[in-house]
């Protein structure tokens, strides 16, 4: 019974780590601004150098929440005779006694369909999770015991390589976008040790937004979509080791969760912006920001009206930056680069 009600601990542990992300990658309200952390294709889609750091503080005053770092690249590149895409993405997930670190290159290749440009792009780069036994603190009486082998004592880690794929498409005057991606395509499985497994879950995207021009021309409507499915882990006991998985022979294993985000936000003069968005069975979130020559800023404020978490937590905050500089490889150009506006 002491063995079953230590093991029953750290599965709880374990668990709140993972229904606290609910979905393995990053939660972003600002996700329209970070395309391709989402999916590699976007790469080199918006003809421009694009740097973008994101940081997100999620369900403040919850203890053990979520904290979230991001550095996103982008830009064109000529290959192959032809203008492709190449980028980076890098992220740094904190929650409770895990965390999640990513390193990842980007390639898409670019070409010309229906009067629009349609990318294909592939991801591959290196995942490591890591779990601080160290600091995890069991209570010293009868019923406990400190020195247990079914929770870790010391830190554990594992790493694997991880892949993912897109296409995305916008149109000739870049007024409409549409992309799929797939990430974490092989499920990778982490060995934190002999006795812990974690099997990171596949996750499907769908993205889409537009660019609507009203009466007044300084003023603009930018609607935007995200869908996300995720394939759920389950936690179960196999020969008295913890594996964490996304296939044991369950029906909870076989479960997906569904996130839709949809979101407004009014441009004016191309330079200044606010706006709403909603996450179905979640939250509201307020959107604000501006353009200052190269750099954009952005802010996003999260509050769970349509959850639980409202009873614990006065929101979630994310704030991101964006350096963007004109990429012009034209002939005769001789290398050089002018500031531009995001569309």
């Amino acid at each position: 019974m002491m063995k079953k009600a230590v093991i029953a601990t750290f599965l709880l542990l374990f668990s709140a780590g993972q229904s606290l992300r609910a979905q393995f990658d990053t939660q972003l309200s600002n996700y329209w601004a970070a395309p391709n952390y989402y999916n590699p294709a976007y790469a080199g889609q918006s003809g421009r150098l694009e740097l973008t750091g994101l940081y997100r503080m999620q369900w403040l005053g919850v203890e053990h929440a979520p904290k979230s770092g991001i550095v996103l690249g982008e830009m064109p590149l000529p290959l192959m005779g032809k203008e492709q895409g190449v980028g980076f993405s890098m992220y740094n997930d904190q929650i409770g006694l895990f965390k999640t670190t990513q390193i990842s290159g980007q390639l898409a290749l670019k070409m010309k369909l229906f009067g629009g440009s349609l990318g294909l792009g592939l991801q591959g780069g290196y995942i490591t999770e890591s779990f601080d036994g160290t600091k995890v603190e069991i209570p010293d009486d009868d019923d406990h015991s400190s020195t247990d082998p079914a929770i870790p004592s010391a830190q554990v880690e594992g790493n694997s390589i991880d892949a993912a794929f897109g296409i995305y498409y916008t149109d000739s005057l870049k007024r409409w976008y549409a992309g799929l991606s797939a990430t974490h395509l092989f499920a990778p499985a982490l060995e934190l040790n002999e006795n812990y497994i974690l099997n990171i879950p596949r996750s499907y995207y769908f993205t889409a937004g537009c660019n609507i021009r009203l009466n007044n021309p300084l003023l603009e409507l930018r609607p935007s979509v995200l869908l996300k499915t995720t394939e759920m882990s389950s936690l179960y006991l196999n020969n008295d080791s913890l594996v964490v998985s996304t296939k044991p022979n369950t029906l909870q294993g076989m479960l997906r969760q569904t996130q839709v985000d949809v979101s407004l936000r009014m441009v004016y003069n191309k330079m200044f912006w606010g706006g709403l968005s909603w996450r179905k069975g979640e939250s509201m979130i307020l959107m604000l920001g501006g353009q200052f020559k190269m750099v954009e800023i952005g802010y996003a404020y999260d509050v769970p009206l349509f959850s639980d978490l409202i009873r614990v937590t006065t929101g979630s905050h994310e704030l991101f930056i964006k350096y963007v500089v004109d990429m012009n490889f034209k002939k005769g150009s001789k290398g050089k680069h002018k500031s531009v506006r995001i569309l």
